[in-house]
Parts: C-alpha cells; sequence; structure tokens
C-alpha cells in the first residue's frame, strides 16, 4: 500500500499526529480485502461504536430527524438515527473497498441506470451537471459511476490533510477531474466544454449567496449557484440517486430525467427545485442520507435548532 502513496510527499505524514490516521487508513485497506458481507458486517459494527462514541454528531443527528420527519414517533426517530450510523459505518468501508477493491469485484456490485439520460444531455452539446448529495454511499457510488460516465468531481477539501492528500489521489485516478467547490470558473470551463460535473449543493455553507428555500419542510440555506451554473452554460441538470441495495446486492446510481424549466430566474424558486429533487431520493432512503450534518445550522432569525 505504501507505494500507491508516493506521489503525496510521504514525508509529509509522518509525524506522530498522523499515526492515528495511518492505523485506520491500513484498517480500511484490510477491510478492502475481505468478502463483501464481512464489510457490510464491519460497517454496520463501526456504526454501532460511533453512535455511542460521537455524541455531538449522534445529537445533530437527532435533531435533524426530528425536525425533517415530525409524523415519526420518538421510537421510530431514535431507530432511524441508529440505522443512520449503521449507514454512516457502511460508508466508511465503503470508501476503501472504492480505492483498493478489485475492478471485477465491484462490477459484480454495480447497478448503473439511466445512462440514456446523460447520453441525450451531451448531444445537446452545452455539459451535464450531475446533481448529487452527501448520501452515505456516496464514495463508492461515484467511482461506480465512473466507470459509466465520466464526470469532473466538485469536492471540498477534507480538514485532515493526510486523509484528503488519499482522497484526492483516487479521486484523480478515477475521475476525469478535480475542481474545487470554491472554483466557479473551472466549472463553468469544464461545462463549456461539454463536460460533466458531479456538484452535491446540499450542505449549509452560511449566508452568503443563499437563499432560505424548503427541503425535508424545513427553511434551509440554499446555494444560488446552481441556477447561475445553469444560466451561465445552458447545461442539463441530471439528478442522481445513490443507494445501498438490502443484503449482498451493491449498489444502484440512478440517472433521473433533467430538470425542466430551469432555471426560471427567480432564486428561490429556483433553490426549492434543487432542494425538491433531492428531498425525493431522501425520503425513498432516509437511512442512507448524511444526518450528521448540520444541514439547518443557518436560521431566518439566526438561531441554530442544535444549541
Amino acid at each position: 500500500m505504501t507505494s500507491q502513496f508516493a506521489d503525496f510527499q510521504l514525508k509529509r505524514f509522518l509525524a506522530p499526529r498522523f499515526w492515528p490516521t495511518w492505523l485506520g487508513l491500513g484498517a480500511m485497506w484490510f477491510a478492502a480485502q475481505l468478502p463483501y458481507s464481512i464489510q457490510l458486517w464491519l460497517g454496520r459494527q463501526i456504526g454501532t461504536l460511533a453512535f455511542h462514541l460521537l455524541k455531538s454528531k449522534r445529537h445533530v443527528a437527532e435533531v435533524n430527524i426530528a425536525l425533517c420527519f415530525p409524523e415519526l414517533s420518538i421510537m421510530e426517530q431514535a431507530k432511524l438515527v441508529r440505522e443512520t450510523f449503521h449507514s454512516v459505518g457502511g460508508g466508511i468501508i465503503d470508501a476503501g473497498f472504492s480505492w483498493w477493491g478489485r475492478e471485477h469485484r465491484l462490477r459484480q456490485l454495480s447497478h448503473i441506470e439511466g445512462v440514456e439520460h446523460v447520453t441525450a444531455a451531451f448531444a445537446q452539446g452545452n455539459g451535464v451537471l450531475l446533481l448529487g448529495a452527501h448520501y452515505t454511499s456516496l464514495l463508492m457510488c461515484g467511482r461506480l459511476m465512473a466507470a459509466e460516465v465520466p464526470f469532473n468531481a466538485v469536492a471540498k477539501r477534507a480538514h485532515n490533510p493526510l486523509f484528503d492528500s488519499v482522497l484526492n489521489h483516487y479521486r484523480r485516478k478515477h475521475f476525469a477531474g478535480l475542481i474545487n467547490h470554491t472554483n466557479m470558473r473551472g466549472m463553468l470551463k469544464a461545462l463549456k466544454k461539454n463536460q460533466a460535473c458531479w456538484y452535491a449543493p446540499d450542505q449549509d455553507l452560511g449566508y452568503e449567496s443563499t437563499v432560505f428555500a424548503p427541503f425535508m419542510g424545513m427553511p434551509t440555506a440554499t446555494l444560488t449557484s446552481t441556477a447561475r451554473i445553469a444560466r451561465a452554460t445552458g447545461c442539463a441538470i441530471i439528478p442522481i440517486d445513490f443507494e445501498r441495495l438490502p443484503g449482498t446486492q451493491g449498489y444502484r446510481v440512478k440517472f433521473r430525467p433533467p430538470i425542466k424549466d430551469f432555471p426560471c430566474g427567480d432564486d428561490v424558486t429556483d433553490a426549492a427545485t434543487i432542494n425538491a429533487a433531492i428531498e425525493e431520493q431522501v425520503r425513498r432512503h432516509p437511512n442512507q442520507y448524511l444526518w450528521i450534518h448540520r444541514r439547518f445550522k443557518s436560521q431566518p432569525d439566526r438561531i441554530s435548532p442544535y444549541e
């Protein structure tokens, strides 16, 4: 495994503060060599451990689920929180498998639907914005999707520099390109070349360049950049759904038909359209969404529900 990290400037990451990260990466590599059924079991155990140890993340998930699913009983909400952590644990195992899994093993688990929508969009010549979201199977499904549709990944830097280096190494290896989430010019350039960009605008980045639009019944700070990109390039906006299938069936990536009549010119309406497209899949499989993110920390009254 060390030889694969040669281009990371390895000496930068030999300090003791990186040793726990190296240990975690080694464990992920080892898990990637195991039968898929055992990987699923390990993911659940990691999720259970995280549920008990990461109290602040558990609190965030509890608040999010209470806000978004008020129709559920207290017991049903608690069950969904636990299932969310199991899914998060599965996502950790997925990450290592997506980096170090053998190609033939990954192909056996891949179920891709709706590629014809992307093909038709490319024929229009204005590029394709693949509208994603932070599902817990994001890294694995991104890897599988890249085998069918080459794309540029639009992403943020990870807080841990070693993990960020590993993550970006494999992004560059498997994807057509990598664009920082703040690099609007880079996204526009790729789309104007009739390329695809995978973009997940479903995180709370504060009050700047956002409007409040409904998401899961909540007023939610939503980026206006999606509409600006579509207006500037004429690109197709194609929602993509990621799903970890039951048992050992693997993963489904589904490209939906392009969003019609977008943008309309009204920032709030356009933001609500994007949120509704994401919400459709979240409600279909709520336990596979990243509820440990403080999605609703920015509110019109400036009072965070997580306090």
